[in-house]
This record gives C-alpha cells, structure tokens and sequence, in this order.
C-alpha cells in the first residue's frame, strides 16, 4: 500500500482523519524498518515508543528566509524546479518525492519552505499558523508535530537534510541603515511582529475554527 493509496480514499476529511493517514504509514515504516509487526494499535492508543533519530545538524545549515527557497520555484535558465523542503521541530525534509501532495497549487504546499511546527501540532493551515512558535500549546498537541517528524524521518520517500539555524546577527551599524531608496521621507519602518503576536494571531485561527485542516483537494 503506498502513501498515496492511503491519503486518496481521505479527500476532504478532517485533521482526525489525515492523523490516521498518518499513522498507518507510520506502522508501515515501523515494520519494514524495526521489525514491529503489530506497530498500528500502540499508535493509534498514542502509546508507541519514540524512534531513533538522525543528527540534523549534520546536513544543512539553512535560515527560514533561506528555506523559503526550496518551494518548488522554477529555476534560472533552467526547466528544472527548486527542491521541496518543509521543517518540523526545526529539522528540515526534503519532501520532493511527494510533489502530488506538496507541490505548487497542491495540498500541503503551504507546508513547504517554512517550519509550520505549529500548524503540525493544531492542523490549522492558516497563514498566521505557519509558524514554528509552540507557545501556548499542550503536551499533547506538541506530540503530534513529533509523531510527524517520525513521518518523515522513516518515509521511504522524504530525507532529512539539516536543520534550521537563527539568522546571523546584524553586523555593527547595520541596524542603522538608511530606508531603502524610494521610500518616503519621515515614513517609519514596520517593526516585525514579536513571537508573543504571532501566538496570539495563530491562537485566534485556531479558537475560530473556520479553518479547514489537512483538508485535501
């Protein structure tokens, strides 16, 4: 049975139901790779053993703004398209082998060229929830993200690559840069949001429930 044979009979159901997607390919990688014959039940109980996992930080090394290039772009005087990578926990998989789900225009692309840990955890596809922020969470909810790391971690068609890194600090006097030519004298620069505004925007997504997560095309 393929990951895709087991996402397609799901098309439009819930969070609940892509966890269970989920979870059957997970024992399937469990008993192919671990020996766990009867893998399935302690998983959907949650009370599955953690697997082992590879030292991220031995790949790459990418900040977010520079994983946001490996959206599946087209190239520069290429007919080839940029690498699929999405992070979860801040550890980075190349999901390229899954384009039909996280391809351009498909399903899950939003997932792509960002940690989403958040949206992992809650379900919520939301742009404000696209954010690595676990802030807020419960422990429950934050052993979803880990039970996707172990997706992709033991997927016979994802990789690890690396790890996600901070942004290098400014260098001295770079905070005093001038407005970038063209904008308007006396117009102040917007501040970025802070991580405690972002929570609180994700957290408002996820208490409307208007969203629709995982939901598939």
């Amino acid at each position: 049975m393929t990951v895709r044979g087991v996402l397609a009979p799901l098309s439009g159901v819930n969070f609940v139901g892509m966890r269970f997607a989920r979870d059957l390919s997970r024992a399937k990688a469990r008993r192919r790779r671990f020996g766990q014959r009867h893998a399935l039940m302690p998983l959907l109980l949650g009370r599955e053993e953690p697997l082992p996992l590879a030292d991220a930080s031995r790949g790459l090394a990418l900040t977010l703004e520079e994983l946001a290039e490996f959206d599946g772009r087209p190239l520069p005087d290429s007919d080839e398209r940029a690498r699929l990578f999405l992070a979860v926990r801040g550890r980075i998989y190349d999901v390229s082998g899954g384009a039909t789900f996280y391809g351009p225009g498909r399903s899950y692309h939003k997932l792509v060229g960002k940690d989403a840990t958040r949206a992992f955890c809650t379900g919520c596809l939301e742009p404000a929830c696209l954010i690595a922020s676990i802030k807020g969470l419960s422990e429950a909810q934050v052993r979803e993200a880990d039970r996707w790391v172990e997706l992709y971690e033991h997927h016979d068609k994802y990789k690890l690559v690396g790890a996600v890194r901070p942004p290098p600090p400014p260098l001295r006097g770079e905070e005093y840069d001038l407005p970038a030519q063209g904008a308007e004298q006396g117009a102040e620069e917007e501040e970025p949001y802070s991580e405690d505004e972002r929570v609180e925007l994700a957290q408002y997504f996820e208490g409307s429930r208007k969203w629709k997560p995982f939901r598939l095309r």
